[in-house]
């Protein structure tokens, strides 16, 4: 079994990870994501296309939740800064767990590398997030947002993906409970 000491630190660590903004949004304005809310999201999305495409749970949930640990220690780079930048995600993520979780560490060379279906996956999901949270930005009247929409739709490579970000991308964010504010608006009418 792994020492305490070492999952207390993991543990404030991922607190980091949870604190972290993402940068990107400060170019494209209008949003404060987090980079565990990110993760969140990339984890939900993740896992429902690993069902439909059925692939090993366990390693799909392990990668989401994993994918940017190591931005406690490198940041969050966005994608014109990497023009400028780069970091050492691996010696990040050696650091990190190398000796505290090896198969974990594995797990996460496998995701960089995009080579398994499960880090597809993954990667697909995370693209997706970003997906939500632009479709979120265009419905409160951001007019760059669409442009980053239809770039990033040509990211995904996974059919099923590709249809679930088209399906995301041109349904409201609000149709998810339109059957409860019919409901709703009837009880207020009474």
């Amino acid at each position: 079994m792994h020492n305490v000491k070492h999952i207390t630190n993991l543990i404030y660590e991922a607190a980091v990870v949870k604190r972290l903004k993402r940068t990107g949004w400060q170019i494209l304005g209008d949003n404060d994501e987090g980079v565990g809310e990110h993760t969140f999201m990339t984890a939900v999305i993740a896992y429902f296309l690993g069902k439909q495409l059925n692939a090993n749970l366990e390693t799909v949930l392990t990668m989401s939740v994993f994918h940017d640990f190591h931005e406690a220690r490198t940041g969050d780079l966005d994608k014109i800064a990497t023009f400028y930048m780069t970091r050492d995600q691996e010696k990040a993520n050696r650091d990190i767990f190398a000796g505290v979780d090896e198969p974990l560490l594995k797990t996460l060379e496998t995701y960089e590398k995009k080579e398994s279906l499960e880090a597809r996956i993954v990667y697909e999901a995370n693209v997706i997030a970003f997906l939500v949270e632009l479709k979120l930005l265009e419905e409160k009247g951001n007019i760059h947002a669409r442009e980053w929409i239809e770039g990033n739709l040509a990211r995904l490579r996974i059919g099923e993906a590709i249809a679930l970000a088209k399906d995301l991308a041109s349904t409201d964010s609000h149709d998810w409970w339109k059957h409860i504010r019919k409901t709703l608006h009837e009880e207020f009418s009474r």
